[in-house]
């Protein structure tokens, strides 16, 4: 009976937007809407059916709702705008130390263009660095990296986007901290990034983060994060990327002049296989011992991950996906386990 409900409701929805989108062709307003559902087991038995390092599909053995929202947005020659409103156990884990009101908010910023290919945005919105995106349909893999859910998913402050030319983009960002709608001290955090594609072969990205933000002990501490990635596409089913991600802090534990590190290593390999099915595969390198960004329940954070997603995409804009994950060590996964596996489901749709 859930699921009948389910299709009834996106299937209203979809009328409902394609009205609203058809009737706003001439206000130059759009209206959008995105659901991801899954289906997660963890045979490391969380007791609460939480899962621990993850805000993405976080809950085990029972179907739930990861991420859902709906948006409006206008944009017009010189101006635009976008509010998001969501829920989901993805905002639920993810925007926990935020206010109430802020976890219902995906995004919501308002934008100028100031030079002729230059927008500047105030208020909420994506991370201006990393490969991953948030939305499971705009991913390889079902799943994020813990790369990508360990840096930021979404900031608040001001965003400068400029195409510098059509192969090449710079973003510079002042914001309220690594990964906070509101701030948690006094100061804003800087940050830029640069994107470039070189031919269809390679594309190239860089981008770094450097500000104050607040260690597992509650200081204030200095905190230099590096995004690197480099992409090599020999067809047109088959790509290969690389990202590297290093964290360095300040210990606030110590008087002397010595920085905490964290290193995240990633690779993705995706084939094409038809134009609705396609296997994708990742290997991921974790080293936070100091557990600057990861919080374990074991001492630091040591792991070798691999990941496999089977996906088949019946339409455009949706997606379903199959995907197992192991936690080889060599840190124990959990209190209860010395190696992790999990198997995951998930169903997602965008309507636009």
């Amino acid at each position: 009976m859930q699921t009948r409900n389910y299709i009834v409701f996106i299937f209203i929805l979809g009328l409902f937007l394609k009205y609203f989108n058809s009737e706003a062709q001439e206000s130059q307003m759009k209206f959008g809407a995105y659901i991801d559902s899954f289906y997660a087991n963890d045979f490391s038995n969380p007791s609460d059916n939480s899962r621990p390092y993850v805000t993405q599909y976080a809950r085990s053995r029972e179907f739930n709702i990861n991420h859902a929202w709906l948006r409006g947005q206008y944009e017009s020659e010189k101006i635009r705008a976008s509010l998001a409103l969501q829920t989901g156990t993805y905002p639920q884990y993810n925007y926990a130390a935020e206010p109430a009101f802020g976890q219902m908010i995906y995004e919501a910023y308002a934008g100028y263009k100031i030079t002729k290919k230059g927008w500047l945005d105030v208020g909420v919105f994506g991370g201006h660095f990393g490969y991953e995106s948030a939305l499971s349909l705009d991913r390889e893999l079902l799943s994020p990296a813990l790369a990508t859910e360990y840096t930021p998913y979404y900031q608040t402050g001001i965003r400068f986007t400029q195409e510098i030319t059509e192969n090449t983009e710079f973003r510079a960002v002042i914001v309220n901290g690594w990964q906070n709608i509101r701030n948690t001290n006094n100061r804003q955090s800087a940050g830029v990034a640069i994107d470039h594609r070189f031919n269809d072969l390679l594309f190239v990205s860089y981008g770094n983060y450097y500000g104050l933000d607040v260690d597992g002990t509650g200081e204030d501490v200095w905190r230099f994060h590096n995004n690197a990635i480099i992409q090599f596409t020999p067809g047109e089913k088959l790509s290969l990327t690389g990202i590297l991600d290093l964290t360095l802090q300040e210990n606030s534990t110590t008087n002397e002049n010595e920085n905490l590190s964290a290193s995240f290593y990633t690779f993705i390999n995706s084939y094409q296989i038809t134009n609705k099915w396609s296997i994708n595969g990742r290997y991921e390198r974790v080293i936070d011992q100091n557990e600057i960004l990861i919080a374990s329940p074991v001492a630091g954070f040591d792991q070798h991950i691999a990941s496999l997603s089977v996906n088949f995409n019946p339409i455009e804009n949706a997606t379903i996906r199959f995907e197992p994950k192991w936690y080889f060590g060599p840190s124990d996964y959990s209190t209860s386990s010395e190696q992790g596996s999990v198997y995951q489901v998930g169903f997602a749709v965008r309507f636009e």
